[in-house]
């Protein structure tokens, strides 16, 4: 079958979105589909993640970005790509102001339905060239951002094929939709314009999965992000050493994710606190560093910038236990984040940290692939019983391989292509 994959998101520029894509393209292709890939160059991301398909197949367009004033006014693109929009010091509070009425005013009107909108026009161009030399079977768009799924639409409707559309998180369902109510009466028409023409949709979680379904009726999908053992390879024991490593890989979304129970617990060890060091990988990090300060453990607490896809993968396997910041939010509870599923595949424990009534939290539980804290005691207890095995010269347990079934890239995405298959074309079946 003939694949057009249209995503914004897609290696080599290392965000976990644009691994899922990446993984969906490889693993398509390596059941012998013809794949060809619809995205965008010159992404405010580390390219560090590898382009798993024929380069040839993967169509990279320019596109216009109309973040552009901010950038200029946070300190350019290097800097708000690192850091996001935020500033320190005395300006901070003008600043913040100015900022919030850039997300009320300008954010409302042009970065509509995102800021990737400024694709939009490349990518339409750019599919009727292909187009004309290579005509697909079946589109597959992939969100966020949604403006892919624009694209994909366009595409459809102007060359007849039909297509399926990905949302990792709900549109305008979102639970944290950050928009007026005018902007969301819009919102929600362009959105039930979109995916009403499409033949099927794909979700990460059930209860992502319920809600497309009572509003679009349509065949639905859930899709796991899974992880890669061609990337990570089999877990390994850890070094016995006396110190307890525990390791945390991606962002921290401020408000959205509380590292304070672990910090909590960490001082309620008193003198014991110095056998556990606490590692950070990623960007946005700084409110570990204060949360830390203002507990007194700063001094366990290593902030260690962001590295490459390959490197995480080999630092979650080295580690002695993967921590994991639940969200908060009760409206979350149906969001499993990309990085979970590599922990798993990295086969250390995971401790998460925050409310335990959600897919995630769920999903530790059943596998046996953690312990699921909702307090400073509960972590206590957790971080005790690792370090009395560390003292006694024995190595934290690894989790069980069947924690793993079924959920690596592979398995997933071979569900995928069973969906697809069953919604293309009879001659391509």
């Amino acid at each position: 079958m003939r694949i057009l994959i249209v995503s914004y998101a897609f290696p080599p520029y290392n965000d976990i979105g644009h691994v899922r894509v990446g993984k969906t393209a490889k693993y398509l292709a390596r059941f012998g589909h013809e794949i060809r890939v619809l995205t965008a160059r010159n992404q405010p991301h580390q390219t560090s993640l590898p382009v798993e398909i024929p380069a040839e197949w993967v169509i990279a367009t320019d596109w216009w970005n109309v973040n552009k004033p901010a950038e200029w006014a946070f300190g350019g693109r290097a800097a708000v790509a690192d850091r996001g929009l935020v500033v320190k010091g005395r300006l901070r509070p003008a600043i913040e102001a100015i900022r919030a009425l850039y997300r009320r005013v300008y954010k409302q009107g042009v970065g509509f339905p995102d800021d990737q909108i400024g694709w939009f026009p490349f990518a339409v161009r750019a599919a009727s060239r292909l187009m004309a030399e290579w005509k697909p079977d079946l589109i597959y768009a992939s969100a966020m951002p949604y403006t892919s799924l624009l694209v994909a639409w366009r595409v459809s409707r102007r060359c007849h094929i039909p297509w399926v559309a990905e949302l990792r998180d709900l549109w305008v369902d979102f639970h944290r939709y950050r928009f007026g109510a005018l902007r969301k009466r819009i919102e929600r028409r362009v959105e039930r314009m979109v995916l009403s023409s499409a033949v099927g949709l794909v979700t990460v979680s059930p209860p992502l999965a319920s809600v497309l379904e009572r509003k679009y009726r349509k065949p639905t999908l859930v899709m796991l992000n899974g992880y890669d053992p061609d990337d990570s390879g089999e877990p390994v024991e850890t070094l016995c050493s006396s110190q307890l490593r525990i390791v945390y890989t991606g962002m921290i979304y401020e408000g959205r994710q509380d590292p304070a129970p672990l910090f909590e617990a960490l001082r309620n060890l008193k003198w014991q606190r110095h056998q556990v060091s606490v590692e950070f990988y990623g960007r946005y990090l700084e409110v570990a560093r204060e949360c830390a300060q203002a507990y007194g453990v700063a001094d366990l607490v290593h902030l260690m910038g962001q590295v490459t896809h390959q490197d995480a993968l080999r630092i979650q396997r080295e580690a002695d236990a993967l921590l994991l910041l639940l969200w908060q939010d009760t409206g979350e509870k149906g969001i499993y984040t990309g990085k979970l599923f590599e922990y798993i595949g990295a086969g250390r424990p995971i401790l998460a940290i925050g409310p335990s009534d959600n897919v995630a939290g769920d999903l530790i539980r059943e596998r046996g692939a953690g312990t699921v804290c909702q307090d400073a005691k509960e972590v206590g207890r957790q971080l005790s019983a690792w370090m009395a095995r560390k003292c006694r010269g024995e190595p934290v347990a690894a989790v069980p391989r069947q924690a793993r079934t079924g959920l690596t890239r592979e398995d997933q995405v071979r569900r995928l292509e069973t969906f697809l298959m069953e919604l293309a074309p009879a001659r391509t079946r």
